[in-house]
């Protein structure tokens, strides 16, 4: 305590000794001067970081601490200071001990006697070289920041809280040529198009009121005064209390980019009108082309029946080869109109059920003659347990008949062998195996593009357009599937085609769903004994639409049953085989069109009558008699006479045949004829309906594409008459049908026929298959 001094009771004074310790224990470097400037003092600090003693510090030796580059100015300065006694201070580097330099602040005071001389300098050095780097890092973010503005196309901005713009924003001015007393505050908003204004103004502020991000598309007015479309974003600038100290925003000039999008728009608009006169273009050829092959088809099939009746037998072989070319011909068409749906993305699936091994007896049925050319073997061979399929039966016997007749086109007197099996529940697989010349595999990498076969050789010797094979694969593929080969020069070829058991019709076709069917009370009323009544099927999803037409029914004789859907309806009709289906169109899980198709695939129930009902407004009834099956021109003619036996109803057995074509009317009434109808022909829709006054014909034949009145037209006018709702119509038509047009004619017509898909007497054989024979 000796060190202490005692100046009142309980208080103690600072001694130099506290001092020395205050003055070692502060984070500045500390020093004392004499009245003249010279150091005599330092504190420990600095000679912790300097790394010198008070002998190399004394008097003014504290220079060579000093940068070189800096020291002659700190001298001057500190020495101008010292002269006139005023506080100094300044800002400069002092070396470390490991030779680094930091930047200090330092600061000296005067310390006067009574008289007022400088008797003492009381000096320190604060390290600031973090906040001077910090200072200068924000120094060169700001130049980083001003200079972006400047060089950016873009205007780069900035608004407080309230969304009012905050000069300067130089990049904003040059663009709209608004001044900054101008576009100040809110005054930027003069510069929006008066159209977008209402617009901008409600949505900035919902932004500014959520702290949402802006992002938004408006006009903004240049300084020549054009509107120019500016693509605009702004974000909030947080405190750290969280609240928004600031908006910055970017504006950037779309206008290019706008027009751009539109001229894109306007190529896509134009591409797609080009590709829909393209398809309206393949649609006219497919007419153009069918029609005269349908003349050559008919009138040979014509020649070589009375080439029979004459005796000139030898005359045969010539007439089949024209049919055979033009059929062939016809093959190529098809061919090149599948490409063109495939590439246009219009290629549609119809899913039915079928059969799948009655299906594979049909294809080896049809190409048998492709195989026994080149005097091949075939081989068949089905798996058990194939069951049926419900996919696209006309694709998949197409893509069958390519792969069969690519291995007969490639093999000669050898095998070809068609094996079928189904590998998983959901799966079946078809595989096509030759033992012909294969292919290397150069040629299998080229083998599934379309107009390419395996080599130029190939094409010259063996001929086809190369498009068989890729339309297989599309096919392939379209119905949930896929086919790859595998082949060796010499050793022949397998191709695999892998399928979906089961795969929705584009129209989104309904899928059955098993039910428990229950006859509504209307059938209880017809159990009993005596003769049985006529039982019709009432299909409607409407309670009220059911009990209309039960009511009606009743007063009429018939007993009625009743099903609330399609499916249940369906297995109605297949538990009771009723005398006629009342159906009507659109029904949840299953609707009347896809009953109607299964119920055409169905032996039992193909020959039930069926009216399909709409009801609306508990009041009107729309019906028409549902289609049975499709077929195509040009006729096969056999099929033709099935129909016309199997729909042939208690009349005087005349078939009306409607086609402006007179050769295809000639070759029509040539066949039917001389199977034992009567034929009335008209040249159009307008003349057709001119000889329904006279005559109530058991079937109407219709071409589609004629002058006057076409196809549609003449089904419509034709379902509108009191004697025509029930006539059966059968379509002939070269036209490429689109499922649209498909569609309208299923609900009126009872086959769609291409002309070239049947022979003159398949023709005539479908039609007896259509119309049942009339009662003796």
């Amino acid at each position: 305590m000796s060190d202490l001094k005692v100046t009142a009771p309980g208080a103690v004074e600072p001694t130099t000794a506290d001092f020395r310790h205050l003055a070692d224990a502060i984070p500045q470097l500390a020093w004392i001067a004499d009245g003249h400037g010279s150091i005599f003092w330092y504190n420990r600090r600095w000679y912790d970081y300097t790394g010198t003693t008070l002998a190399d510090m004394r008097g003014r030796s504290w220079s060579k601490v000093h940068h070189p580059d800096h020291v002659l100015q700190v001298v001057e300065r500190y020495n101008t200071a010292f002269a006139a006694g005023e506080t100094w201070e300044d800002t400069f580097p002092l070396r470390r001990h490991d030779g680094v330099f930091r930047w200090f602040l330092s600061r000296a005071e005067p310390v006067r006697d009574a008289e007022g001389t400088v008797v003492r300098w009381f000096g320190t050095n604060t390290d600031i070289t973090e906040s001077r780097d910090a200072e200068a890092a924000v120094r060169r973010s700001e130049e980083r920041f001003r200079t972006l503005i400047s060089a950016s196309a873009d205007l780069i901005w900035t608004a407080g809280p309230d969304g009012g713009m905050i000069p300067p924003l130089p990049t904003w001015r040059a663009y709209t040529g608004q001044t900054e007393a101008d576009y100040a505050g809110w005054g930027w908003f003069d510069s929006v198009h008066p159209e977008d204004r209402e617009r901008v103004m409600d949505l900035w502020r919902d932004c500014l009121a959520s702290r949402a991000p802006l992002h938004a598309e408006f006009r903004l007015r240049r300084r020549d005064g054009a509107w120019r479309y500016s693509d605009v974003r702004a974000a909030p600038v947080l405190g750290p209390d969280g609240s928004v100290r600031e908006w910055v925003g970017v504006s950037s000039d779309i206008s290019e980019r706008r027009e751009a999008e539109d001229a894109i728009f306007e190529a896509k608009e134009l591409a797609e009108s080009a590709n829909r006169a393209k398809s309206q273009f393949i649609a006219n050829m497919s007419h153009e082309l069918r029609t005269p092959l349908s003349a050559v088809i008919g009138y040979s099939e014509m020649l070589a029946e009375e080439i029979e009746d004459v005796g000139q037998t030898h005359l045969l072989t010539d007439v089949g080869k024209i049919e055979s070319s033009a059929r062939h011909l016809l093959g190529l068409i098809n061919d090149v109109l599948d490409l063109s749906k495939i590439e246009a993305g219009r290629m549609t699936v119809e899913s039915v059920d079928f059969d799948v091994a009655a299906m594979v007896d049909e294809v080896v049925g049809a190409t048998g003659g492709l195989i026994g050319k080149k005097d091949n073997r075939f081989v068949l061979d089905l798996g058990e347990g194939l069951g049926r399929m419900q996919s696209d039966e006309l694709k998949i016997r197409q893509c069958l008949m390519n792969l069969i007749g690519n291995a007969a086109k490639f093999t000669e007197a050898g095998t070809i062998t068609l094996r079928v099996r189904r590998p998983e529940p959901d799966r079946l697989a078809f595989d096509v195996a030759d033992t012909g010349i294969g292919m290397t595999a150069d040629q299998l990498g080229r083998l599934f593009q379309r107009f390419s076969q395996a080599d130029e050789s190939t094409t010259r010797q063996f001929g086809g357009t190369g498009l068989g094979l890729a339309i297989t694969r599309a096919f392939a593929k379209r119905l949930g599937g896929d086919v790859v080969v595998e082949s060796a020069p010499g050793r022949g070829s397998v191709f695999h085609l892998v399928l979906a058991a089961a795969v929705r019709s584009d129209d989104g076709g309904a899928t059955a769903h098993p039910v428990t069917i229950k006859p509504e009370p209307e059938e209880a009323a017809a159990e009993g004994g005596g003769e049985a009544p006529r039982r019709i099927l009432v299909v409607d999803d409407d309670p009220a639409a059911r009990d209309l037409l039960a009511r009606f029914l009743k007063r009429e004789g018939f007993s009625v049953t009743g099903a609330a859907d399609g499916q249940a309806g369906l297995t109605l009709a297949r538990a009771l085989r009723p005398q006629a289906i009342l159906l009507d169109v659109e029904m949840p899980r299953m609707d009347g069109w896809s009953v109607l198709h299964a119920l055409r695939q169905d032996p039992v129930l193909v020959d039930t009558p069926i009216v399909m009902v709409s009801v609306k407004n508990e009041q009107s009834l729309a019906y028409a008699l549902g289609a049975t099956d499709y077929l195509m021109k040009p006729v096969d003619w056999e099929r033709l006479k099935r129909v016309l036996d199997r729909l042939q109803p208690q009349r005087d057995g005349t078939i009306l045949v409607i086609d402006d074509d007179e050769g295809a009317r000639e070759r029509m009434r040539f066949t039917l004829t001389r199977a034992g109808w009567t034929v009335v022909e008209a040249g159009d829709g307008q003349q057709a309906l001119e000889r329904l006054d006279g005559v109530t014909p058991c079937l109407i034949l219709l071409d589609l594409m004629m002058p006057v009145m076409d196809g549609f037209d003449f089904l419509e006018r034709l379902r509108q008459r009191a004697d025509g709702g029930l006539v059966p119509v059968v379509v002939l038509t070269a036209k490429d049908v689109t499922p649209e047009e498909r569609a309208c004619l299923d609900r009126q017509a009872e086959r769609i026929i291409t002309k070239g898909s049947l022979s003159l007497p398949d023709l005539a054989q479908e039609l007896r298959d259509l119309i049942p024979a009339p009662a003796r």
